[in-house]
């Protein structure tokens, strides 16, 4: 699997933020543990939490609604699960006293859940600023979308298709897998010749080379010789872009 420039920044950024929350945890020695362990064992301990802290949130970033209200409402829970977690291990390691209370848990890790997904967005804003346009050279989105892709893999797009968290983007040059959500790259495809034709598939409108039914579904057979299923809710999308 190929790691694009931007996911390498990210994952890079990644481990800065957990390698300096683990130090400042380890010297401030929050929650007791500066009297319960020395200094390896501070270090060991808030390296194994601030790891679970950020993989949960960086996992349940992938699942946040759009409407700003949910937002605050999964990320409320999200904070909830995880402190009375946390709250767990301290106080299977720790003496009761030195685990603290429930409450003050709670206020610790929502206020930690608010800054570091400050920090998420402003990385992603920094890491994903698109270059500077020219006035007579507007950006192209299939090439912009195609600088994900190692250099010899860029091509004309023929599919994409969703697989778990990554996205397979199958070329006329070859195929690699990206870390991104489909919605995310329908909407960087804006204004590209292609249509999503199914929760999982996004595909090139001049890549299509036939149409047939199998069993009562509508299927799509593309240049790289796949088939493509087309939704129902689809089907008249599809008609009107000339797909059959």
């Amino acid at each position: 699997m190929h790691l694009t420039h931007r996911e390498r920044q990210r994952l890079g950024f990644l481990v800065a933020l957990w390698l300096l929350v683990t130090l400042l945890c380890a010297v401030a020695g929050p929650f007791g543990t500066n009297e319960a362990l020395g200094f390896p064992g501070r270090t060991a301990y808030w390296a194994g939490v601030v790891a679970l802290s950020i993989l949960c949130s960086a996992l349940a970033g992938r699942f946040v609604p759009d409407s700003p209200s949910r937002k605050l409402a999964f990320w409320s829970v999200f904070a909830l699960v995880l402190a009375t977690v946390i709250h767990g291990i301290n106080s299977l390691v720790f003496a009761r006293q030195a685990a603290g209370s429930l409450g003050y848990m709670i206020t610790i890790v929502g206020a930690t859940v608010l800054v570091a997904n400050g920090l998420f967005y402003l990385a992603r804003r920094g890491l994903a600023a698109p270059e500077p346009e020219t006035e007579t050279q507007p950006a192209d989105p299939a090439a912009m979308f195609l600088r994900r892709l190692p250099l010899e893999l860029r091509g004309p797009l023929v599919r994409i298709e969703a697989q778990d968290h990554y996205l397979n983007v199958v070329t006329a040059k070859g195929s690699a897998l990206i870390l991104m959500r489909l919605g995310e790259a329908v909407e960087a495809l804006d204004g590209v010749r292609g249509l999503q034709t199914h929760r999982s598939h996004w595909v090139s409108l001049d890549a299509v080379t036939a149409h047939r039914r199998v069993q009562g579904r509508d299927v799509l057979v593309m240049s790289d010789g796949a088939d493509v299923p087309v939704a129902r809710g689809k089907r008249e999308a599809a008609k009107e872009a000339g797909l059959f």
